[in-house]
């Protein structure tokens, strides 16, 4: 497969293409350099990167957009760059690929509406992890990966339970809802029930800061956070690693999402990372997520918590539910506890082992040989 590289705005650094194609590590490349060259570069053998001009007969090449949000000219650039050469799209030597797998932006849908309607395109593709697009009336092809289920690795059994804390809650980027969450938490008396991590308050252009101005009671900053096995959250981001001691401790496993509005579903390794490791879980994202996992084939907890945390509510009754399920677990005596987790054993094994079977796919890959081929 080759990737066609013929402008500049197709060479931004950003994040989520150097990490779409790169080996997870503790840090990121800093340039899309270091991929190309196969430092980092987990596809090497799937993919090979063209910038020049030159073109086959009757060969089609693929023609990567890494979505740039961040600059407010990206678009106009790709219309003029597609109108110059319009008779390469026409002729579909080269098709055009949005891809976004690692953040499910809801805003990236309608610029490229936007795109097609002012080119007049019809082989536009969008690859991407948001799983709602499959519902909305798109003018492209809407191609979806469920990416992040590659990202975590697998552990060779399910967490024996070693009862030391309630829940294990990690943090990084204070988004609006985790603030909510938090502050529920401490008001709850369940913050030292569990271990909890945090960056600092000023992380993500502020969104602790903007929490704290709007809500009347924020104790947030004054809570001691645990550091786990990473000393800096906010410098390093472990996606793919999570602290396997801790949660051996740990009666169930605390994930808040990405998102957790109805305009998307969207599932990144934070969901996966309890399946990977064996553990019961709780998952505050999208309404619908343990939707998805059970249509995937996965099992949830209904059975010992109340999952209706999952529906289209409002964030406070979501967060309110979780919060009860914490605090029923907790008044359980430690062998009540020990004897609810053997029972949820088989579940988690019954996860664990499906997950190592869906990581082992390179879906993105495979999707993309589709597109290449002519088959979607």
């Amino acid at each position: 497969m080759i990737f066609k590289i013929l402008s500049k705005f197709q060479d931004n650094s950003n994040l989520a293409k150097i990490n779409l194609l790169s080996t997870p590590v503790d840090y990121f490349p800093v340039s899309l350099t270091d991929v190309k060259d196969g430092k980092y570069f987990r596809y090497t053998e799937f993919i090979y990167w063209d910038e020049s001009w030159d073109f086959a007969q009757g060969k089609t090449y693929i023609f990567p957009i890494f979505w740039e949000s961040t600059s407010p000219t990206y678009i106009d650039e790709l219309i003029q760059f597609t109108i110059r050469n319009l008779e390469l799209f026409l002729e579909k030597k080269l098709i055009i690929v949005f891809l976004d797998p690692l953040e499910g932006n809801d805003g990236i849908a309608p610029i490229i509406d936007q795109y097609v309607s002012a080119t007049g395109i019809d082989n536009i593709y969008f690859v991407s992890a948001d799983k709602k697009l499959e519902t909305r009336n798109n003018l492209f092809t809407f191609v979806y990966v469920d990416h992040w289920v590659h990202h975590v690795t697998s552990y060779d059994t399910t967490i024996k339970y070693k009862p030391s804390r309630l829940y294990i809650n990690l943090t990084r980027m204070p988004r609006s809802h985790r603030c909510y969450l938090m502050q529920a938490i401490i008001d709850n008396n369940l913050f030292d029930d569990g271990y909890n991590t945090w960056a600092d308050a000023n992380f993500e252009v502020d969104k602790h800061a903007v929490f704290a101005e709007h809500e009347c009671k924020d104790t947030i900053a004054k809570q001691t956070f645990c550091t786990l096995d990473v000393k800096n959250i906010r410098a390093v981001n472990p996606t793919h690693i999570m602290p396997i001691k801790h949660c051996i401790g740990t009666f169930i496993y605390l994930n808040t999402e990405t998102h957790v509005g109805n305009n998307v579903l969207f599932l990144s390794e934070k969901t996966y990372k309890p399946i990977a490791a064996g553990m019961p879980f709780m998952t505050l994202g999208n309404p619908g997520t343990l939707k998805y996992l059970q249509d995937q084939g996965y099992a949830t907890f209904s059975h010992w918590v109340d999952e209706s945390y999952d529906k289209d509510l409002a964030l406070a009754d979501r967060i309110q539910i979780i919060i009860d399920n914490l605090l029923y677990i907790k008044s359980l005596t430690n062998e009540q506890r020990i004897t609810m987790r053997r029972s949820m054993q088989s579940i988690c094994k019954h996860n664990q082992d499906l997950y190592r079977i869906k990581q082992k796919k390179d879906t993105i890959i495979e999707k993309l040989t589709l597109i290449e081929k002519g088959y979607i």
